[in-house]
């Protein structure tokens, strides 16, 4: 296991094993190695700046949530919970207005204070008809996070860019099944067949104490606490 570590550049202390007992696997390993960090220029910004961002991208297991409505409201209660995380870190103004953008053509929906409404509250204001933003309370409620829905449009993953005034976007694809090992009743492994979706995220150079690919790793590690069931 430290051998495949060592020559895909993972370093084992830095993972949080999904095996019995916390033990590393040759998942995570993969898993890790996977996540590639890439400079990007995005979009000339309304005042006429371009902003340095990177992108990381990664997989995460979802095989309960398919089969929940749940999915999107989880992805983005643990987006917010992750970007909340860092403000707070930073001493910053911790603002969660969150634009949620479903398939091409769909209009995008606004959650304010995201944080306060717990994945029950955020699928309950995704599934109501949203109000578009304006005056001066758009103005206070501009969202700094975006998430991207591709589910059932056949993407695997696109690389979202940051609009004007966002800070962290992140996108998923759509969801693969795939067979995979599973742990069975006896403690013993098998192969079952999985959900997996493949999530993007891209992050201003400007948010203080932000890694595309560490916040990425909270994210996905949030999302599997809702799929595990052990998330608080």
């Amino acid at each position: 296991m430290r051998r495949l570590a060592h020559d895909r550049g993972v370093h084992v202390g830095g993972l949080t094993g999904t095996g019995p007992r916390g033990r590393v696997t040759t998942d995570d390993v993969n898993r890790a190695a996977s996540m590639a960090e890439l400079p990007l220029a995005s979009p000339v910004a309304a005042s006429g700046t371009v902003r340095a961002c990177y992108t990381a991208v990664t997989e995460a297991e979802v095989t309960r949530l398919t089969t929940s409505p749940d999915l999107l409201a989880c992805l983005v209660e643990s987006s917010v919970r992750t970007v909340r995380s860092v403000r707070a870190a930073t001493a910053e103004v911790v603002r969660t207005t969150v634009s949620v953008h479903g398939p091409p053509g769909g209009a995008p929906r606004t959650v304010v204070n995201a944080h306060d409404l717990g994945v029950q509250g955020i699928q309950r204001v995704l599934g109501a008809a949203d109000t578009p933003l304006n005056g001066s309370e758009g103005q206070a409620s501009r969202p700094e996070l975006s998430v991207h829905d591709l589910r059932g449009t056949g993407v695997l993953f696109d690389v979202p860019v940051l609009e004007d005034g966002v800070v962290v976007a992140l996108s998923c694809g759509d969801v693969v099944d795939r067979p995979t090992v599973v742990e069975l009743p006896d403690g013993g492994r098998g192969i079952g067949i999985g959900s997996f979706v493949h999530l993007a995220l891209t992050v201003d150079e400007h948010l203080a104490g932000a890694s595309a690919a560490r916040l990425l790793a909270q994210v996905r590690q949030r999302l599997e606490a809702h799929e595990s069931g052990r998330s608080s």
